[in-house]
């Protein structure tokens, strides 16, 4: 049934993007702060399907993929800070960057782990070669 396949995948990026843009909405901020917290929304979502996958042992995305998303989850997580950071630069930082340390580490654990399985993808995927 192709039809269900197709209709589930445009329902997963509906569910999806009426998430992002509704949190992106809600965040208090300026156009392009809004925009980032759609995009880390947006990404998460299938930063978690990753990671749930790397859990099941399931392969779901390819090695480029992965480090797309390793990528970006952590160029998300920088910009959401840093673009506040300066465009706020006259008010107190430590109140901004207060929760910074957290995401950073976190995004190092996901980043890490997303590489680690983009590099066994990509072992997976080359094919055998003989030894003499």
């Amino acid at each position: 049934m192709k039809s269900d396949k197709y209709l589930s995948v445009i329902t997963f990026y509906v569910i999806i993007l009426a998430l992002s843009i509704a949190s992106g909405y809600q965040y208090i901020g300026d156009f392009i702060e809004k925009g980032v917290n759609s995009a880390g929304t947006f990404i998460s979502c299938f930063v978690l399907i990753a990671l749930f996958s790397i859990y099941k042992g399931v392969s779901l995305f390819t090695r480029k993929q992965l480090l797309f998303l390793a990528v970006l989850s952590v160029l998300t997580t920088l910009t959401s800070y840093l673009y506040p950071y300066f465009k706020y630069s006259e008010q107190n930082p430590s109140d901004l960057m207060s929760t910074f340390i957290y995401d950073l580490v976190l995004n190092i654990i996901i980043f890490s782990l997303l590489f680690k399985e983009s590099k066994r993808e990509r072992s997976q995927s080359t094919p055998e070669q003989k030894i003499i």
